[in-house]
């Protein structure tokens, strides 16, 4: 977030222009992964097509973080106390790319519930610009960054993060719904109540219908199998449960805005294309923006009852984003 000639160009696309899986590195036994970690190596094409090896670049664990999955004790049985519990042991998948200054921790936990987190972690070193300066007294015009050493600004910036799900629920054919939670009065007289509140679902139709700001109003997501139900009636689905998020900073008409158009909004739903799986386009080190999730969104296409995928995306702000200057910042880990 630096204009200045120097740096105003720095707009990366960690994905797309230097690759998650080219950047992968190799991981620690016992830092990295714990003690009862099981390591698997990868592979990736050279430019020549031939195998190039990283050794230990996946490693797989069961983490045992003293969560409770469920429990309940029952205390309404005279004379008698029944407690159960069972514990949340997951099951964890994680790899680690290194792109410059940053090593993206990139971790998958299947939990014993059937619920799926992903989580990533953002840790390195800070990314500096050159200052004059060694203390924020002498700072007399705007600077893009903190002072966090002599002559050292670390400089403002954010990250999206996409994910792109084709979960295919129990079959191809799938719809989007917005369980909306509404605020109702109480029309009975005869009841004291003023209010309460309900669930109005609401099934996209449209791409346009899919397009969401999380946090506008309470609602719960669900990818669902119309044509499926279970024995009580219900529709069989998944719900997407989001981190933290934000919406961009920047304008619309500015050209890393353009290109990162996919930022606009957290939620979108197409229907499946094997040409539109990347979120920036195919070709990000050349887009200019114009062959984007945002463009191929605009043809508003039916998405109902329909194989479709779903595309999330995450805002993190970055250590350096508001960096607190102390000796420590850089080594700390940020996670969504």
């Amino acid at each position: 977030m630096d204009p200045t000639e120097d740096w105003y160009y720095k707009t990366f696309f960690d994905c797309g222009e230097f690759g998650f899986g080219l950047s992968t590195v190799s991981l620690e036994p016992l830092t990295d992964c714990p003690s009862n970690a099981k390591f698997i190596d990868g592979y990736y094409a050279a430019g020549d097509g031939t195998p190039v090896q990283i050794t230990n670049a996946i490693c797989i664990f069961e983490r045992h973080a003293g969560n409770i999955l469920w429990r309940h004790t029952e205390v309404t049985i005279p004379d008698e106390v029944i407690t159960e519990a069972r514990a949340d042991v997951t099951l964890v998948v994680r790899m680690v790319s290194t792109i410059g200054n940053y090593d993206y921790i990139i971790d998958w936990e299947f939990k014993p519930s059937g619920s799926i987190k992903m989580e990533v972690g953002l840790t390195g070193v800070l990314e500096i610009a050159a200052a004059k300066y060694t203390h924020i007294n002498q700072m007399e015009e705007e600077v893009y960054g903190t002072l966090v050493a002599d002559n050292s600004i670390a400089v403002n910036h954010d990250h999206f993060l996409t994910y792109h799900l084709d979960l295919d629920v129990d079959g191809e054919a799938n719809s989007f719904v917005k369980n909306n939670f509404v605020t109702k009065r109480v029309t009975d007289p005869s009841i004291p109540r003023k209010s309460y509140w309900n669930v109005v679902s609401e099934t996209a139709k449209m791409e346009a219908d899919a397009r969401i700001h999380l946090g506008m109003k309470p609602a719960d997501l669900v990818i669902v199998n119309p044509n499926k139900k279970t024995k009580p009636g219900n529709t069989i689905g998944y719900r997407l449960i989001p981190g933290s998020f934000a919406n961009p900073l920047l304008v619309e008409d500015d050209y890393p805005q353009i290109r990162g158009a996919f930022s606009n909004y957290n939620v979108w739903v197409t229907p499946y294309n094997e040409s539109e799986k990347w979120a920036g386009g195919p070709y990000v080190d050349q887009s200019r923006g114009d062959d984007t999730l945002a463009v191929w969104s605009k043809r508003n296409r039916e998405i109902e009852n329909k194989d479709i995928y779903s595309v999330v995306v995450y805002d993190w702000v970055s250590p350096q984003s508001l960096p607190r200057g102390l000796s420590d910042d850089a080594n700390n880990e940020r996670r969504i």
